[in-house]
Order: structure tokens, then C-alpha cells, then sequence
């Protein structure tokens, strides 16, 4: 059976402040101007570990670094014990503002004579791996980001800070070619969001774009458009929850999960609301974002319900549905020729995440299926233990097809679905 899913060639996005200018690896003619209309780089996704990376332009002279994307991350940080050469790049001093607002309580570095990458009074700051969450020593230094908006003007450089990691083997788990990290936190007034925005004076906004079907409106709020539709108009937004020990992440008040058969009101997983709430002494429970995981997990109860709704919602809907044998790390695998109907109609429930008021964020069987190959499809979801810190982690497979923003100055988080996807109805 050929793959209902090859055609698609996802270009991913991040935006900064919405105005869609995409850049260009091309040499621009150098018409500077001091203050860009908006910031948008695309993403590369790394097919082995599914981790999605950004490229900036740093240093001098300008040389291109991969930083894998996490959004729960205080400050972009770089592997720069070793390789790392640029003559723009300087040390902040641990006595400097900047350290305030790195360091808690402030730490100066003390060098000895066998401390390669080590600068006295450096200000020593601890970095994350959030593949491995490792956590090692290293120092915050400044450098030169510069950033390009179109082939036709280019953006004169701004001095960001960055951790400088100086723990050997300290990228390890992260994609290949990745020189570190781009912190994306929310409350961190380092992250590489904060420091955009007070660099152009841009609202602390982003988007990710996980599909290719946008485009160039030339006008409006996004300047993106799909089907003549203003995207930008038509999101939805669900407040962002603050988790006290996890503030640079992203967390949204997820109130049920229903899951849609046809026609019908859909039935509700049954879920201990405890574990949808944030326990606010240990930070335990509760949903949130990811660009780190996949694949969407829950605990343990949680997926074991929504598994039990889910196929009997299958099961009715599509009688000549057959099971297979799982596929690591999936538990639900199917036939994929029995998902379909005529070949051409997915014939499998929706999935509906529910907010306050009512606000559905909903997805398609196609979204929530993955293709491990031409014969079979799994549920992307995967059983997260008994014991997770988080009860539910929304991956990024489930979003693929969707713009979601983040509103950090609004606490909000948007979220836009259009209605067909390659021709397979809801």
C-alpha cells in the first residue's frame, strides 16, 4: 500500500514577532538597518533523534552554530570549551549585572594552572542538557548574533550572552551537529526569546510552524496565510499555567480528553483530576508543551484509560479494524489497510483535548497516528510511568500540522487547526 504520508516535506518555522520574513543562506547586499520587523528561522529536523534545531549566525568573523530547541531552557548555551574561535566573543565579569541575572547566588570562576577555557572572576554559571538532563559548570560570555530578514537587507549584529559549557562530553545525546542549546524559558530574562526581545524591542511572542503549507500573505498581523485564510486571526488561546519549579516551561490547564467516534459527542477518558492539576510545594502533575519528547506521554492511569476509550471508540467506528503487534515504543499498532476506507477516507477516531470554557484543541486520526511503515500504524502515545514528574506531555508529533504561539507576555498559549489535511476529513 503506498504511504499516505510520504507527501508531505515539512518545512518547520520558528517566528519571532510574526512578520513572516523568511532568511537567506545568500550573502545580502549590506543595507543595514538598526531595528528588524520580525525574526523567523527555520528548523531543521534531525531524523534520528527527531530533535529540531535552529541556525544562528554568531561570532567573528559570522560562523554558522545548530542549537537543538528547548523550550524549557534559561539561555542559549554552546559547547565552546573546544573549536570555538571568534574575536568578538568576551567573558562577563561575575561582579556585572549580567551575572545577577545568570548566577543565583552569584559565583565568580577560580582558575588553576591546569583549567583549560577558564577565565578568572568569569561569572560561573550552571548549564542543562535536556536530552540527558545533565547539569555541568561553565561560564557566560557575550558575542555577536546576527540576523537576516530577507536577500536584500541585512540586520547589523547585537551582543547576546550565552553559557559557555565547559563539562566534556557535555553534547551528548543531542543531534548531530548540534554546538548546543537554544534555550527558549519562559520567566528567564536570558532566554534567547528575552533577549530578542529586548535586543528589536519585540513582544515576548513566538510561534512554531511544523508544516509547510504556509505561505507569504504580504500583509496582516502573521503575514501567514493558508487557504486565503489569515492565520493569524484565527487561533485560540488557553492560559499558561505557572509551575513553581519548573518556571521556564510551558504548562497549559488541560481539563479533559475526549476522544470522537463520528458523528456522536465523543466520551470522555476517565482521568484522577489530581493528576491534571500542578501541585503547587513539589511541582508534580499537570500538561505541558514539549519540543523535547516525540511523542506524547501520560501517566500511567491516565494512558491506560485513554488506550480502553479509544479502542472501543475504534472499534465501533471501524468494525474491520485489526490490531498487530506493537512497535517500540508504541503499545496500539494497527493493519494500516484496515484504517482506511475505499482508499481514500481515514476511517479512525479524533482526539480532543479540552480547556476552560470549552476550548477544544482538536486532532485528526491522521495526526494521532503514526506510519511505521506502509503496512502499519500506531498510536503516538506512549505510557509515561506511574511516578512522572509531568502527568501529561503533549510531543511534537501530535502538533505537526499546527501553528501553536506562545504569548508569554499575555500568558497564553494559541493554537490553530485547520479543518482538512490532504484531502482525510475530521
Amino acid at each position: 500500500m503506498a504511504s499516505r504520508f510520504s507527501s508531505f516535506m515539512v518545512q518547520h518555522l520558528l517566528l519571532f514577532h510574526f512578520c513572516f520574513h523568511c532568511f537567506s543562506d545568500a550573502q545580502p547586499s549590506l543595507n543595514y538597518t538598526s531595528r528588524p520587523r520580525s525574526i523567523v528561522f527555520k528548523i531543521e529536523k534531525d531524523p534520528l533523534t527527531l530533535q529540531y534545531m535552529i541556525k544562528i549566525n554568531q561570532g567573528t568573523p559570522r560562523a554558522a552554530v545548530k542549537l537543538v530547541l528547548d523550550l524549557g531552557g534559561k539561555l542559549p548555551w554552546l559547547r565552546c570549551h573546544k573549536g570555538y574561535k571568534s574575536s568578538s566573543y568576551r567573558p562577563v565579569n561575575c561582579m556585572s549585572p549580567q551575572c545577577a541575572l545568570a548566577s543565583k547566588p552569584i559565583k565568580c570562576v577560580l582558575c588553576n594552572s591546569t583549567t583549560s577555557w577558564c577565565h578568572s572572576n568569569a561569572c560561573n554559571i550552571s548549564t542543562t542538557n535536556p536530552i540527558t538532563q545533565c547539569v555541568g559548570n561553565g561560564e557566560l560570555i557575550t558575542d555577536v548574533v546576527t540576523v537576516e530578514s530577507n536577500k536584500v537587507q541585512r540586520f547589523m549584529p547585537r551582543v547576546f550572552a550565552f553559557g559557555c559549557a565547559t563539562t566534556s562530553n557535555f553534547l551528548h545525546g543531542l543531534a548531530k551537529g548540534a554546538k548546543g542549546v537554544a534555550g527558549l524559558g519562559r520567566s528567564s530574562p536570558l532566554s534567547l526569546i528575552s533577549q530578542f526581545s529586548v535586543a528589536f524591542r519585540f513582544s515576548r511572542i513566538f510561534a512554531l510552524i511544523l508544516d509547510d503549507r504556509f505561505y507569504n500573505s504580504g500583509g496582516g498581523r502573521y503575514h501567514v496565510t493558508y487557504n486565503g485564510d489569515d492565520v493569524g486571526s484565527l487561533l485560540s488561546y488557553t492560559p499558561l499555567l505557572i509551575n513553581p519549579k519548573s518556571s521556564e516551561e510551558y504548562f497549559i490547564d488541560l481539563k479533559s480528553i475526549e476522544i470522537i467516534g463520528s458523528s456522536d459527542d465523543g466520551k470522555a477518558v476517565p482521568i484522577h483530576q489530581k493528576l491534571l492539576s500542578i501541585n503547587k510545594k513539589t511541582g508534580v502533575g499537570g500538561t505541558k508543551v514539549s519540543l523535547q519528547v516525540p511523542y506524547t506521554t501520560m501517566e500511567t492511569s491516565i494512558y491506560k484509560a485513554f488506550v480502553s476509550t479509544y479502542l472501543k471508540k475504534a472499534e465501533a467506528l471501524n468494525p474491520e479494524l485489526q490490531r498487530v503487534a506493537s512497535v517500540a515504543p508504541f503499545d496500539v499498532c494497527f493493519n494500516a489497510s484496515t484504517t482506511i476506507l475505499d482508499y481514500t477516507f481515514l476511517v479512525m477516531p479524533s482526539i480532543h483535548l479540552v480547556f476552560s470554557k470549552n476550548l477544544t484543541w482538536f486532532f485528526t486520526g491522521l495526526q494521532t497516528l503514526v506510519e511505521v511503515n506502509s503496512d502499519v500504524l500506531c498510536l503516538g502515545f506512549i505510557d509515561g510511568g506511574s511516578n512522572p514528574m509531568t502527568s501529561i506531555v503533549i510531543g511534537t508529533d501530535l502538533y505537526k500540522y499546527n501553528l501553536v504561539e506562545f504569548d508569554i507576555a499575555k500568558s497564553r498559549f494559541g493554537f490553530w487547526k485547520y479543518k482538512y489535511i490532504s484531502g482525510i476529513p475530521i
